[in-house]
């Protein structure tokens, strides 16, 4: 279900304006001329700064606060849950979805960016993997609720077909699972997810993972897997898959990334 772009509560301030005291507003002005006067210079203007905000690692402690951000920001939107009307009112929640999403928190390793008001603007949920612990059991029969139980059966299907392990080095016995990825709509477009991203990379090195994996669900986080050097190593039509949800084009395939760190 990884990357779409997405990981509380945000109090954007908007930005101020001029008031004018029955001033006209003439289609020209001096500042039509500004561009071509600093290109006689050889100066260009400076680009707006960036909104400020600090990276920080996700505390078990902070589930509620993820959860109330992806609820927000990710799980009305990404393409499986809206394909079947996962979350049918605007008051609906899947409880066995959120106890997926939250369910690597506990291994630490999640990572997320602050704004000054130290209210998250983007997360991203990982997870770490071992070798000696793999089990390619279909978890989904034990889910009791029949639209969900559709997207993880298509996330095992994924794991058991993709076996990672037998494609990475012998000596990789730890994998980092981006497992899920997003972004307040506020903040989207300036390269935060490769932030947070990157960090993560950071993070997996750290604790001694040999590889980085992510699975995408839909054309949007193919698009950043790629952008971000990994390489795809198993991909499935949702066509192929007589129980899969069907999202509509571009969202046509399922597919699984590694990177080796």
């Amino acid at each position: 279900m990884a990357v779409t772009s997405a990981r509380s509560i945000m109090n954007i301030k908007e930005k101020g304006h001029f008031e004018h005291d029955n001033a006209r507003i003439h289609k020209y002005t001096l500042a039509d001329e500004l561009p071509a006067k600093l290109s006689e210079l050889e100066l260009r203007p400076r680009a707006m700064a960036k909104p400020a905000y600090t990276l920080c690692r996700i505390s078990p402690q902070a589930k509620e606060t993820v959860l109330d951000f992806l609820r927000r920001f990710f799980f009305r939107d990404e393409p499986l849950n809206k394909t079947i009307n996962l979350l049918e009112t605007p008051q609906s929640r899947c409880m066995e979805l959120e106890e997926y999403a939250a369910s690597t928190l506990r291994d630490g390793v999640s990572v997320a960016a602050v704004d000054g008001n130290g209210e998250f603007v983007g997360l991203v949920i990982n997870g770490l993997a071992r070798r000696e612990e793999v089990d390619y059991t279909d978890k989904s029969e034990e889910c009791p609720h029949p639209k969900f139980k559709r997207i993880l059966k298509v996330l095992g299907h994924l794991d058991r077909e993709a076996r990672i392990w037998d494609k990475l080095p012998k000596e990789c016995h730890t994998v980092m699972e981006v497992r899920i990825a997003s972004t307040h709509s506020n903040w989207r477009g300036q390269g935060l997810m490769r932030v947070l991203c990157e960090e993560s990379e950071r993070i997996a090195r750290e604790v001694g993972a040999g590889a980085m994996r992510m699975d995408t669900t839909s054309a949007f986080s193919a698009a950043a897997a790629e952008r971000l050097n990994y390489r795809s190593i198993y991909g499935v039509f949702y066509e192929d898959l007589p129980y899969a949800p069907h999202p509509p084009p571009p969202h046509l395939e399922a597919r699984v990334y590694i990177k080796e760190l």
